[in-house]
């Protein structure tokens, strides 16, 4: 095995629960790879200074934007990816556990740009990952529970506004911030749109493209415009549904 490729391979064994894998690359590309990495590692200990609290090794793409980074905790090995926009402007500040992938393009925005409506925030636990593309308005609180993935473009909405006086305009009535729980162990499909005040239980799944309103019990599979429960995921699942 040759240098880069052997730099590689004892890389993945220290990053990974499993042993060294055997993964075809040429030279060259293991190159490009720890190229990549070292990179975005050294972007990451720039981004630490800034950061309220950051555990360990951080990894920051290009293009990433953080703003208000005084208000982000960030745990071990944390992964930003290219042209990520990172919002620390909250009430509750934005958690990133261990482990934890924010999938390139993908947008956290509690808060407007301008300081005003100020949001509730972002918890996420240990080795959860967030889909390419994927927004998470977390102006009401959004907590994701551990090893959690959510697919790419992915939608969190927090809040719903008002509508209820037809002599004001919609925008002049304000929003309901119920917040956003996803518990551990959950996949969410591509495109999915979760609604505020939802609860999705742990071990479920959501299908791609569901648009889920209320409640989703633990291990569940819900599909649908609006989504529903298409079946349970175990028995043990099914006798308490």
């Amino acid at each position: 095995m040759r240098l880069f490729r052997a730099l590689h391979a004892r890389a993945l064994a220290r990053h990974t629960s499993k042993e060294a894998l055997a993964v075809e690359l040429s030279e060259g590309e293991a190159f490009g790879i720890l190229a990549r990495t070292g990179l975005a590692l050294l972007r990451g200990l720039c981004w630490k200074l800034f950061l309220r609290r950051s555990h360990g090794a951080l990894y920051v793409g290009r293009g990433v934007r953080m703003t208000s980074p005084g208000r982000i905790v960030a745990g071990r090995n944390v992964k930003i990816e290219e042209g990520v926009e990172l919002q620390g402007l909250a009430r509750r500040g934005i958690v990133l556990g261990d482990g934890v992938t924010l999938g390139r393009l993908c947008a956290i925005r509690p808060s407007s740009y301008y300081g005003v409506d100020l949001g509730e925030g972002l918890c996420i636990g240990a080795g959860s990952a967030i889909g390419a593309g994927s927004w998470i308005g977390a102006s009401g609180f959004v907590e994701i529970g551990r090893d959690v993935l959510l697919g790419p473009q992915v939608v969190i909405i927090p809040e719903n506004h008002v509508f209820e006086d037809t002599s004001r305009t919609i925008k002049e009535q304000g929003v309901q911030r119920a917040g956003v729980t996803i518990e551990d162990d959950c996949w969410i499909g591509t495109r999915a749109t979760i609604l505020s005040g939802v609860r999705i239980g742990r071990g479920s799944i959501v299908a791609a493209g569901a648009v889920v309103r209320h409640d989703v019990p633990p291990g569940a599979i819900v599909g649908g415009v609006p989504a529903r429960v298409l079946r349970m995921r175990t028995e043990s699942a099914r006798r308490s549904a």
